[in-house]
Formats: C-alpha cells, sequence, structure tokens
C-alpha cells in the first residue's frame, strides 16, 4: 500500500489544487522556462549522417482470436483498421466443431471452408483489412486414430496435452493430408476473394510455437518440418505469399517435458540456422514481448534487445531480408492462465515511447497489439501513438542525452524528427523509470536542436503532455479514496491488486459500479491537449551558418511530451 499512496498522491494533490484532474480541457501543457535542466536532449538536424532512416509505421496491426469481436474496432487514428486473425483453422479450445475447417463424419474426411470464409467476411464486411492469417490450431480432425499416453515413451503424445490451454496444439496425423487441405484452403480463398487480394495477406504458421504445451505439445524438429509442409502447400498456390512464423524470445526457457521425455529452449535461433540450411523461406520472423513492470530486467531495453532479440536478428544465418516483428504486446501486471492483467497508469504511455524508440532504432517492423480503446477513449498506449502518428514519414535523428537525470533511474530521452521538404521538428519525449514506479518531481530537461538556421531566427513552439490526467482510471482513482483503500479496510480495492492496474482488475464490484456511473464525465481521452504556441529565437551555435533551437521545460513522472517546432 506505501507504493500505492506514492502513486496517487500527485493526482490526489491535482484534484484538491493545481490543475483540475475533473476538467481536461484545462490540461494543457505548460512549459517551464525557468526550470534548470539536469539533462540536456541534444539532436543535429544540419548533418545528413545523423539520419537514422524514415520513421514507419509499427503499431497499425491488432491481434484478434477466434473469438474477436470486428465490432471492437482498435485506435487507428484515421487509418483502417487491419486485422491478425489467430485459430482462423480452428482446433480451438472449447472443441466446437462448427468452426472446424476439416472434419471426419465417421467414414470420411472433409473440408469445410465456408466457417473460414464467413470469419474472414465478418471482418471485411467492418471495414477493416486483413494483415494476416494465421495457420496455427490444426482442426481436431487432425487428431484422429491418435493414441494418447500418461508418460513419455518417445512415440505417443501426452494425455494432459490432448486439449492445450487454447485447444489443438499437436501436429497433424497425416502430413500429406495436411498438405493437400492447405492447398485447398489457399485455393478457396483465391477463387473467393481473387488472388489480387489474397496476395496482399501474409500467412503465418503457428503462434509462439516454443511455448509448450500450450502452443505445441511435439518436438522443435517436429515442427520445422510441419512449417515446411505447410509453406510448402501454400507457395504451391500463391508462389509469392507472404509466409513467416512466430515464436518465444531468444531467452525463453521451459520446464514442460514433452512426449520424449525432453524439454527444450528458444525455438528461434535454431529456426534461422535450420531454415538457411535447407533453403527454407521466411519473409517474416516474430517474437512475442509481455515486460511485466514487477521484473525490471524486462523493461531495460538494451538488456531485451541483447538477451531477447539479438540473439536471432543478429545471427549470422538470419535472412536480411526478413522482417523481424512482434506479434503479441502488452505492458502487463502479470500472466493469467490464457490472459493477462495490463498496466493501466501514465507508466504505459512512457513505456510505450521507450519500447518505440528501440523499434525504429532497430528497424522491427511491426508490434501487434491487443485491445488499445474502449468506449471511445483510448489506452495509455494508444495515446502515445496518437503522439507519434503525425511522425509517421518523418526522418528520423540520431540524438545524445548529456548529464545526469535529477532522479536516480529515470531514463530521459526521446525520438527526434524532421519533416520532409520543410524544416519543420517533431520530438517525443518520455520519462520512464524501470527500478522504482512512484511518481516522483518532474525531471527539468532542456532540448538543443541544431537547424540550418542564422542565429535569431524566430520559430514557435507548443507541447502536448500525456500523463496522469490523460487517464480515465488515473482520475476515477484520484477522486474517490475507497478505490485506493483494501476492501479489507472498507475499501473497494482488492487485497492483491496491483497500483498500475485497470479499475476493471483492481476492484471490487461496488468499485466498478461507481466506476461506470462516473467515468463518463471525464470525456473521452482520444486527443492531445495542446499547450498554447510560444515564441522562441535560435542561438548561436559552434557552426557558422548554423543556431540552436533551446527549450528549457520539466518532464514529469511517467510522461511523455509531444513537441511541435515550427518556421
Amino acid at each position: 500500500m506505501k507504493l500505492l499512496r506514492k502513486m496517487l498522491l500527485p493526482a490526489l494533490l491535482c484534484t484538491a489544487g493545481c490543475q483540475s484532474a475533473l476538467s481536461p480541457e484545462k490540461n494543457e501543457a505548460t512549459v517551464d522556462v525557468k526550470a534548470q535542466p539536469s539533462t540536456t536532449l541534444y539532436a543535429d538536424f544540419t548533418s545528413d549522417t545523423e539520419q537514422a532512416g524514415i520513421i514507419y509505421d509499427f503499431f497499425d496491426v491488432a491481434v484478434r482470436t477466434e473469438r474477436g469481436n470486428p465490432k471492437s474496432k482498435p485506435a487507428t487514428f484515421g487509418r483502417k483498421a487491419k486485422v491478425n486473425t489467430v485459430r482462423m483453422l480452428g482446433g480451438w479450445y472449447n472443441q466446437d466443431l462448427t468452426g472446424d475447417t476439416y472434419l471426419w463424419d465417421g467414414e470420411k474426411y472433409t473440408y469445410n471452408f465456408d466457417q473460414a470464409t464467413k470469419r474472414i467476411d465478418s471482418w471485411l464486411n467492418d471495414d477493416w483489412d486483413v494483415f494476416q492469417i494465421v495457420l496455427d490450431n490444426p482442426p481436431w480432425a487432425f487428431q484422429q486414430g491418435y493414441t494418447f499416453v500418461d508418460k513419455p515413451n518417445g512415440k505417443n503424445y501426452l494425455e494432459k496435452d490432448r486439449v492445450g490451454v487454447y485447444g489443438n496444439g499437436l501436429p497433424p496425423n497425416d502430413p500429406k493430408a495436411w498438405h493437400n487441405y492447405i492447398e485447398a484452403f489457399i485455393t478457396h480463398l483465391v477463387k473467393t476473394y481473387g488472388e489480387d487480394v489474397v496476395l496482399k495477406w501474409r500467412f503465418r504458421v503457428g503462434s509462439e510455437i516454443d511455448t509448450r504445451p500450450q502452443h505445441w505439445a511435439a518436438t522443435r524438429q517436429e515442427f520445422f518440418d510441419h512449417y515446411l509442409n505447410t509453406v510448402t502447400a501454400v507457395k504451391s498456390v500463391l508462389p509469392d505469399a507472404i509466409v513467416g512464423t512466430h515464436f518465444r524470445e531468444a531467452s525463453h526457457k521451459s520446464t514442460y517435458v514433452d512426449y520424449t521425455g525432453n524439454t527444450e529452449e528458444a525455438y528461434a535461433p535454431y529456426f534461422v540456422t535450420w531454415a538457411k540450411q535447407n533453403n527454407v523461406p521466411y519473409d517474416f520472423l516474430a517474437i512475442s514481448y509481455y515486460p511485466h513492470i514487477t521484473h525490471p530486467h524486462e523493461m531495460d531495453m538494451e538488456q531485451v534487445y541483447q538477451e531477447q532479440i539479438a540473439p536471432i536478428l543478429e545471427n549470422p544465418d538470419y535472412n536480411p531480408n526478413a522482417n523481424f516483428e512482434i506479434h503479441e504486446y502488452k505492458f502487463i501486471v502479470k500472466m493469467k492462465r490464457a490472459g493477462f492483467v495490463s498496466v493501466a497508469t501514465s507508466h504505459n504511455s512512457a513505456f510505450f515511447a521507450m519500447l518505440s524508440k528501440m523499434m525504429l532504432e532497430k528497424d522491427i517492423k511491426e508490434v501487434f497489439q491487443w485491445g488499445n480503446a474502449k468506449n471511445g477513449s483510448y489506452s495509455p498506449e494508444a495515446m502515445t501513438q496518437l503522439a507519434l502518428n503525425d511522425m509517421v514519414g518523418d526522418t528520423f535523428y540520431n540524438n545524445t542525452v548529456n548529464g545526469d537525470p535529477a532522479v536516480k533511474g529515470n531514463r530521459v530521452d526521446g525520438i527526434f524528427s524532421q519533416k520532409q521538404g520543410n524544416q519543420n521538428i517533431d520530438v517525443l519525449l518520455f520519462n520512464f523509470n524501470k527500478d522504482n514506479m512512484e511518481y516522483q518531481k518532474p525531471e527539468p530537461i532542456s532540448l538543443s536542436l541544431r537547424v540550418d538556421q542564422n542565429k535569431g531566427t524566430k520559430f514557435q513552439y507548443r507541447v502536448a503532455q500525456i500523463d496522469q490526467t490523460s487517464n480515465l482510471d488515473q482520475l476515477f482513482f484520484a477522486e474517490h479514496p475507497k478505490a485506493n483503500i483494501p476492501q479489507s479496510q472498507g475499501g473497494w480495492r482488492k487485497e492483491d491488486a496491483h497500483p498500475t492496474a485497470s479499475v476493471a482488475n483492481a476492484l471490487n464490484e461496488k468499485g466498478i459500479q461507481a466506476y461506470e456511473q462516473t467515468y463518463s464525465k471525464y470525456g473521452k481521452k482520444n486527443k492531445l491537449n495542446w499547450g498554447k504556441w510560444q515564441q522562441g529565437e535560435t542561438t548561436s551555435s559552434d557552426l557558422s551558418g548554423s543556431s540552436l533551437v533551446e527549450i528549457n521545460n520539466t518532464l514529469p513522472s511517467f510522461a511523455v511530451q509531444k513537441y511541435q517546432i515550427r518556421w
């Protein structure tokens, strides 16, 4: 409870006196020009060598399972929603065979591709684009003829794995029948939607395959064989189809003992070597990333890259033409059996900005997301994506961070960009601390940007801030003391609720009812609250023909600031 009190104190004080937490329209970002900076963020917009590529849209795909509702749209920022459809073929945990596209009627096997077509049409008819179809769980008929055993014998699959957490996680009983089935499925898609349309869709074989036995209860080599068989079938119909697969991070370890009596670690490093040795195609390779807010090493971007990604992406056998991607992402408090408790506070906004910087620096092309909007309001990470969205297409610049943060452990950094065709500059700053989740005093910061302008050139700038007042749950927590008091002490908060958990996960029924009756008064959180335009003049630099844009400000704990600098 100590951490909870310290995290909520700034918001509670705000409702008592400073900017009103109950009046979001008044929450304009202000600039503290008198603050003495402890950290200076520098970027040189005059140097071509400091250009690091173009900012691309890596946050435009939503993950949806067989239970996904096309009516539930993600935050799109004016774009068309894109879906990655999981478990399209059937083989579901509830063993509902009406969803299966391959059936055994007691005498013969039959195809039932209309079920997949109905699911695809439900997305298309609700104005989604199909980005990717996942060929993961085999329909249940592909278990026909298997004998299951209680203990590993090296021959038969285990009885406890017959029905996995997510459904059928076993290889098909007949690889040739599977090949013919996939070939027929792709042919059906082409006949139904046209070759040009289907070639725009991607096909992924498997989901987090090395999460065993939840997604796969056989061996690594069995999956590699299954992947090759599947991709060969897809490309027999569409030679130019975009195909790939999805594993766990490179550091993944498992204690699961399979039917051979063995355990196996992360598959991806082995896959890239096997694929090169056997000339097996893949156009993309993906991992999952579910950082826990309770595990500091999972929020250390350098450590995450070196341990979870580099052993795959920097493997000398990695296909240089294949995209590296993240196909499941959520910043979480904890995992549940088939789900998670997500971080619902501004910590999530700041973390996504930090993740975005790594994505762009390491050329990670996609991060697929679960739901990031509800009732017209954006989740914390979607607010950061909103701020980043109009930087897509800009030239991305390297930057340096000089000085030490005022608060121990704070990472203050940002994404720096310039519009193509003019010299307008956008900056996205963040303040995150992986070791201490308390809201602490703001960081005094300074922007120092070298530009192709003479000394004294006038510019204007404005700032938008994403913080606790950008968050419906935190506004509610700040206004309702019982939401922060444990049930055992007469409050609404569950005893084991993490301070960053959402209302839905943190509060009991009475608390949730109070929220449902109250949250509409806070308005919808789906816009950036900009401060007023301010004026400035560039100062001298040590290079002739250039000058510096210098802006001093303060950056709160677990906040994001978006700067627009215009001439």
